[in-house]
């Protein structure tokens, strides 16, 4: 039986994604999230995902995501090391399968500016003509009699609904 190896991450874009193409022409774009939390005395921890996304995901992700966008992304993990300085370093990637932009358009001007310099003109418009009310012929008044054995709805209005 084979293993599951998935990633489930909602953050925020640390810095602007790196987007790269390799020699056979494929999108490689880089970029890393943030995610926090508060431990029990209140203190807020930091931890940053590095992510890798391939082909037309990571156009995607280099042309629409920026530096504070939150990001929802799955994928799996990726295990790494090099050299520097004579030490190993060792790295953890996330490489991006699929992801979903979370939150609204960041704006840059203040909303009620927004609002001043893009509304739209006001037109004047006719209310449309009233609609007469029309004449129906009166409905015929119908009695039935139900048969005693038939069953009948009880009478008080217990029903919570």
């Amino acid at each position: 039986m084979s293993g599951v190896n998935k990633v489930i991450i909602l953050g925020n874009c640390g810095k602007q994604p790196e987007l790269s193409y390799t020699q056979g022409g494929m999108a490689v774009c880089k970029f890393s999230l943030a995610t926090s939390k508060k431990n029990k005395s209140g203190e807020e921890k930091t931890s940053w995902h590095r992510c890798t996304a391939f082909g037309k995901t990571a156009e995607t992700i280099a042309q629409y995501v920026g530096k504070g966008s939150q990001l929802y992304v799955e994928g799996e993990l990726s295990y790494g090391q090099y050299e520097k300085d004579g030490h190993t370093v060792y790295t953890t990637d996330i490489f991006v399968n699929e992801f979903a932009f979370v939150g609204g358009k960041k704006e840059e001007q203040p909303q009620q500016q927004y609002q001043q310099q893009y509304q739209a003109p006001q037109q004047h418009y006719q209310q449309p003509p009233q609609r007469q009310q029309q004449s129906y012929p009166p409905q015929q008044q119908f009695s039935v009699t139900t048969d005693p054995g038939f069953y009948q709805p009880p009478k008080d209005d217990s029903i919570p609904f």
